[in-house]
């Protein structure tokens, strides 16, 4: 391993986090927000992990939700421990799962010549819903598809999350308890009474 590049990034962390990088066996599990260095811990818990033991590059699995860092692992990983950073296996939940799917076609049956819906059936599917619709608070006046690609956004990350729709239709109804609960929801005296 290059020992300088390690040294140089494992300074910089603070003693949580090079808490988790030192545990070179058994799960950790790193909670915290955006942009906080998760994907330097886990690079760096990887490149300890190949310094420390007899662990194989081939033998390590890390995913991250984007291709960046997909990219950034890789990069720093490669500048830490060189050319074997290319043997550890750095993907893409999404791309990880493909390829399981490509590989042991005979464990996936149902899904076998199945095509992963594109961006542009995702509108076209999206805008049939919204045209259909009875709710005009999604078809405002000129622009009846203006919350469409919010909406598919939206859709995206509660997918991501694991959010089943029945579980989301408990959430907006709880907010709504919520919000109707507010005490100046709605104006009290003036031209807007009762708005």
């Amino acid at each position: 391993m290059k020992n300088s590049e390690f040294k140089k990034y494992y300074e910089r962390l603070n003693p949580k986090q090079k808490e988790a990088v030192d545990a070179i066996e058994g799960p950790v599990m790193v909670i915290a927000g955006p942009g906080t260095g998760k994907t330097q811990i886990l690079t760096l818990r990887i490149a300890n992990i190949l310094e420390k033991t007899d662990t194989p590059p081939e033998a390590i699995l890390a995913l991250t939700y984007t291709e960046s860092g997909v990219a950034s692992m890789r990069g720093r990983l490669s500048e830490m421990i060189g050319s074997s950073a290319y043997r550890v296996t750095i993907s893409t939940f999404h791309g990880f799962a493909n390829n399981i799917i490509h590989n042991y076609p005979e464990e996936f049956p149902y899904i076998i010549g199945a095509n992963s819906i594109t961006e542009v059936e995702q509108f076209k599917i999206m805008e049939g819903i919204i045209t259909s619709s009875d709710l005009s608070i999604l078809k405002p006046f000129g622009d009846t598809f203006y919350y469409l690609r919010s909406a598919l956004s939206t859709i995206n990350k509660l997918k991501q999350e694991g959010v089943k729709p029945d579980e989301f239709e408990k959430i907006i109804k709880e907010e709504e308890k919520k919000f109707s609960l507010i005490d100046d929801l709605y104006y009290d005296k003036g031209a807007h009474k009762a708005r």
